[in-house]
């Protein structure tokens, strides 16, 4: 069984204050990294972002090997 590899898995990891990019519903998102975590970032997007992605705040998590830096 072969897993899918991201486009952005073999990147370098953000670190608070980088700009990254990542995909979420099959759209490519920009936001910035606000707290590094062992397995992942928190983000700050965009309001009108967070708007059309659904989310109430303008802040996601995504998980380090599914972003690039900007």
């Amino acid at each position: 069984m072969h897993e899918k590899k991201s486009e952005f898995s073999d990147k370098k990891r953000a670190n608070a204050g980088d700009i990254i990019l990542f995909e979420r519903k099959s759209n490519r998102y920009e936001g910035k990294v606000f707290l590094v975590r062992a397995n992942s970032v928190l983000v700050e997007i965009s309001s009108k972002d967070a708007k059309a992605l659904g989310y109430e705040m303008p802040n996601t998590v995504v998980q380090h090997g599914k972003y690039s830096l900007v």
